[in-house]
């Protein structure tokens, strides 16, 4: 089940923007700490993409996603471009 969904516009550079919705969690913790996950992930694979944006919404679930499958599943997004 995907927890993350991601769009891609065009664009000179690249750049990625992390998304989370308060229908996600009305606390702002928990939104942060979904965005602080996933920010490391992402610097593995910015100097493998081409340039863009890159737009990263969480979908909800996404706070119960930890460690190898989360890397999972960013990668498997990252694949699908």
């Amino acid at each position: 089940m995907t927890h993350f969904y991601l769009m891609v516009k065009s664009s000179p550079t690249v750049k990625v923007i992390i998304s989370v919705s308060k229908k996600i969690s009305k606390k702002a913790v928990i939104r942060n700490r979904i965005r602080r996950r996933v920010r490391p992930i992402i610097r593995e694979f910015i100097s493998n993409l081409k340039p863009a944006i890159y737009f990263i919404v969480a979908k909800p679930g996404a706070e119960k996603v930890e460690g190898k499958s989360l890397v999972d599943e960013l990668a498997e997004l990252f694949k699908r471009v």
